[in-house]
């Protein structure tokens, strides 16, 4: 392959992997430390350290290369590769190969960059005569076969993340337009990272992968649950960040939730942890990040958080960050509106439990393609009209809150709670046996029977009685269900109350 000048062949190849921003940030944090790096690097390739310095720390607006075939051969060379790929450019597919590599090898290469860049995965195949590792983005994708098992999971793992930025900068060079600003980009690379789509789900996703891309951090968005003091949650992780803070509840004193409330960011220093106590257990390294506030016009409707220290501020990671905020709070806050929207449908208003609309649907799509196993429980709260009559409906709700709360933490996240009528409740719970359903129907009685509720200051004492009942366990037919698992609370009821009963089975205390 014939190479332009060294300075232009590595900027090129460096610029196509999306580093500028990504050197720019840490040459502001530790620039030595990354020049000695590199200067290794270009001195064992004989290529020269000054020009590529000066460009970096030119303040100048970040360019989109298009010279892929310069960088995927860098890529190789870096990594002693013997063979790249690159598919989806408008200009054609690439390959970098050495001269001994045979066609069935190359084919298998390519066919595995396809499959990537169709199903959007990662894919690592250890196999004569190397390790292929590929990743796509449909339509894009790019892959390098490295020398045999050397280095392992590690080595495919970082290789990977390269290949990623590659596949970006593809990405972005189809959307860019000459002349465009960078912030313009962000803009488009977070409509196309989301896909088109409108919801909160694919928009939140979106927003914290991109985040990742310019900070070459974990990222994550956290939004307020309704009502104040009640914390937050977070609705979207990206690759980096602690893959078990996804979906968890998120306390009201957490610094994140501070930057939540007053509008400004917010870094966790020392001891703090950006999420707070959600995961009492995080390690220590872990626990630093800057939440930066999304907002849609004057209100702030949740938080980036970017994990890791700071990003030095008047660089160009930290000036794209803010670009992708300010996008991120207007496009997030149309999608939850509509997300709540579609929630308002489905939930009930008092506890924010499934209603009796979503219920009957799951039941319904269950019917049409019945599981090979679920577990139905019908809950009712005993005596409840005496407490209402007695105390008021205002007791009542909160009475109602109270145990929708418990049966809230009693369950997994695939299963269904929902209120079905005034206080009677159903726990849906697929690819769950009966003894399962029985174990958690009788935990819920016990919390609530053992949990103080109060009222008016004083503590009043609720009991529940719940059936039990399990298709293919206890009924044959998936829509006798329902009616087993009533047939089973009134049972309950019948034998006294504050009891679990099974379906056509013994009473459980």
């Amino acid at each position: 392959m014939k190479l332009s000048p060294a300075g232009v062949w590595v900027g090129r190849g460096l610029a196509a992997l999306g580093l500028v921003a990504v050197v720019r940030a840490v040459l502001a944090a530790n620039v030595w430390a990354l020049v000695a790096a590199l200067g290794g690097f270009l001195a064992a390739t004989g290529l020269a350290l000054a020009p590529l310095v000066r460009a970096w720390l030119a303040d100048q607006p970040v360019t989109v290369p298009s010279d892929f075939e310069h960088t995927l051969d860098l890529l190789c060379r870096a990594h002693g590769a013997r063979a790249g790929w690159a598919v989806g450019l408008a200009a054609g597919d690439l390959e970098v190969a050495d001269s001994d590599v045979d066609r069935a090898v190359r084919e298998r290469g390519a066919a595995l960059v396809q499959l990537a860049s169709a199903d959007g995965r990662a894919h690592v195949a250890r196999e004569p005569p190397g390790t292929y590792v590929a990743v796509g983005d449909f339509p894009f994708g790019a892959g390098l076969l490295l020398p045999q098992a050397d280095g392992g999971t590690q080595v495919a793992a970082a290789v990977a993340d390269e290949l990623r930025r590659l596949v970006a900068s593809m990405r972005l060079a189809h959307l860019h337009e000459p002349g465009e600003e960078p912030g313009q980009l962000v803009s488009k690379q977070l409509a196309a990272l989301a896909g088109g789509a409108l919801t909160l789900e694919p928009i939140a996703k979106a927003g914290v992968e991109l985040a990742h891309q310019v900070a070459q951090r974990g990222a994550a968005i956290v939004l307020p649950a309704a009502g104040a003091g009640s914390g937050g949650r977070v609705v979207a992780l990206s690759g980096g960040a602690d893959a078990r803070l996804d979906k968890v509840t998120v306390p009201p004193d957490a610094p994140v939730m501070r930057a939540i409330q007053s509008g400004v960011p917010v870094a966790a220093r020392g001891a703090d942890d950006i999420f707070g106590a959600a995961i009492p257990d995080r390690r220590r390294a872990d626990r630093a990040g800057t939440a930066y506030p999304l907002r849609d016009g004057h209100f702030v409707i949740g938080a980036l958080v970017v994990t890791g220290p700071p990003i030095p501020p008047a660089t160009p990671a930290a000036d794209l960050l803010q670009r992708l905020v300010a996008d991120l709070g207007s496009r997030l806050a149309a999608a939850r509106a509509v997300h709540e929207a579609e929630q308002r449908a489905v939930r009930d208003p008092l506890t924010g439990l499934a209603n009796r609309r979503e219920f009957d649907h799951r039941s319904a799509v269950a019917a049409g393609k019945p599981p090979a196993l679920v577990t139905l429980v019908f809950v009712d709260i005993d005596h409840f009209k005496r407490l209402n009559d007695s105390l008021g409906h205002q007791a009542g709700d909160s009475a109602l809150r109270h145990v929708a709360d418990i049966f809230r933490r009693a369950v997994r996240d695939n299963d269904l709670v929902a209120r079905i009528g005034g206080e009677e409740f159903a726990i849906w719970m697929p690819h769950t046996p009966v003894e399962v359903g029985l174990e958690v129907a009788g935990r819920i009685r016990a919390t609530v029977e053992s949990t103080a509720w109060h009222w008016s200051g004083q503590v009043y004492p609720l009991t529940l009685s719940c059936g039990v009942a399990s298709y293919p366990d206890t009924v044959r037919d998936l829509a006798n269900l329902r009616g087993a698992a009533d047939a089973a609370l009134y049972a309950a009821k019948q034998g006294g109350r504050n009891r679990v009963e099974r379906a056509h089975g013994a009473v459980t205390r």
